[in-house]
């Protein structure tokens, strides 16, 4: 079932079918809450995923490895080393000693925070860049296991920070990762204004829709909530151009940050999903929508959910690159679009139904309704969580002893699953 369907059952249950965008906007959102918060809410199966984690040892400067710095500046230019993406996020101990944390890397340049302290440098080889935090994938919703297969160490263990300071694990100490810390969970601020969205001459946008507008900033890697949406007019023969416009200024005192906005877009006529359309860099205000740009309905290419982006570190502090492995739950993108799925078995979409008429019953006073709606949910609750949580959250235990036949002979009972 998509998202028009599963409002389209709930809809007729109720049998009640209004023609208003809002009551519409409404049950999506509701569904799509119920969504987000029982795929969260325990390890399902069919929600984790497995991706390579890689940990990386710190990188130095050299005689060949230098580094230039014009004050004032927010970046840097290497010379004899091409930056990897993976320094996004990595501390940069720069040549005045201060540490930085990189916001973005573009070819031989990278991007950091705060301002530059210290004075112009050319062909230092007085820097370091380390990594005292990696980013868990942006889906992750809670990470499962860590594993070396690699290196044929198995499962590693994971360690949440109470425990962490209580056996003070020193990030000094340097050696093969054993260990994985939880550290912070960081979220950063979306744009503070909406855009603007004018209709315009030209351009090959599609005739009679609406298009819809938000916008987010990347900042170390991570994606911020998006901003105020906006929608401009429906496009008509001959002015099929969108200008967005009134994007905020993403640098300080006249300086780049290496934070970059993202444009969305989102087919409103046929309540669409967000889309990425472009990037935008720091002093770029606005921008000029003609149906040029390729927007690929790729689900990386779908606005994200809007959560804390969790970092973990290593312990010991790896001394050597090496490629670990990543067991997490992830998390759903929110249902927007009419076609959107969710991503559950089949037979166990019918749960959102009974969650969204348990909403609305007791919205609307009908309680023995919303009680009945309550029941038949966690009967389908019940029945998912038998069949697809993890293994290892399953309890087991044996029946009773039985006892039977001639010889009065004792067998201790099969495994029973009871929860």
């Amino acid at each position: 079932m998509n998202l028009k369907d599963i409002i389209e059952e709930v809809n007729n249950l109720l049998d009640y079918n209004p023609d208003l965008q809002p009551y519409k906007d409404a049950v999506s959102r509701t569904v799509s809450r119920h969504y987000q918060e029982i795929s969260t809410e325990c390890p399902w199966l069919f929600m984790q995923n497995v991706t390579p984690f890689p940990v990386y040892a710190t990188v130095t400067g050299s005689a060949t490895k230098t580094v230039a710095i014009t004050t004032p500046t927010r970046f840097a230019t290497f010379t004899g080393i091409t930056p990897p993406q993976a320094w996004t996020g990595a501390l940069f101990t720069a040549p005045d000693g201060n540490p930085y944390r990189v916001t973005r890397v573009v070819g031989a340049t990278i991007y950091f925070t705060p301002q530059y302290l210290g004075a112009t440098v050319a062909g230092s080889a007085s820097w370091e860049i380390s990594f005292d935090r990696y980013a868990l994938p942006a889906d992750c919703s809670e990470p499962l296991g860590f594993m070396d297969r690699e290196n044929e160490r198995g499962r590693l263990i994971f360690i949440d920070r109470r425990r962490e300071e209580e056996l003070f694990l020193d990030a000094n100490d340097g050696g093969d990762v054993f260990a994985l810390i939880e550290d912070l969970h960081i979220s950063d601020r979306p744009p503070e204004f909406a855009p603007t969205a004018t209709l315009s001459a030209g351009g090959a946008l599609p005739v009679g829709v609406e298009f819809e507008y938000c916008y987010t900033f990347t900042v170390e890697g991570r994606e911020s909530p998006p901003s105020i949406p906006v929608t401009a007019a429906k496009t008509t023969a001959g002015n099929q151009t969108v200008v967005v416009a009134n994007l905020e200024s993403t640098q300080v005192a006249g300086l780049d940050t290496g934070v970059i906005k993202n444009i969305y877009r989102r087919n409103k006529t046929a309540n669409g999903r967000w889309l990425f359309v472009i990037q935008r860099l720091e002093a770029i205000l606005n921008f000029i929508d003609d149906g040029s740009a390729t927007v690929l309905p790729f689900e990386t290419n779908v606005l994200a959910p809007q959560e804390p982006r969790q970092y973990v570190r290593g312990y010991y502090t790896a001394n050597e690159d090496r490629k670990l492995e990543l067991r997490y739950l992830r998390k759903p993108r929110r249902l927007q679009a009419d076609s959107d799925v969710p991503l559950w078995p089949e037979p166990y979409h019918v749960l959102l139904v009974y969650r969204t008429l348990q909403d609305i019953c007791m919205q609307s006073g009908m309680n023995g309704q919303s009680t009945m709606y309550e029941r038949r949910a966690n009967d389908v609750m019940k029945r998912m969580q038998g069949k697809w949580l993890a293994r290892s959250d399953k309890n087991i235990v044996r029946q009773g002893f039985t006892y039977g036949g001639i010889g009065f002979f004792e067998r201790y009972g099969n495994p029973r699953k009871i929860g």
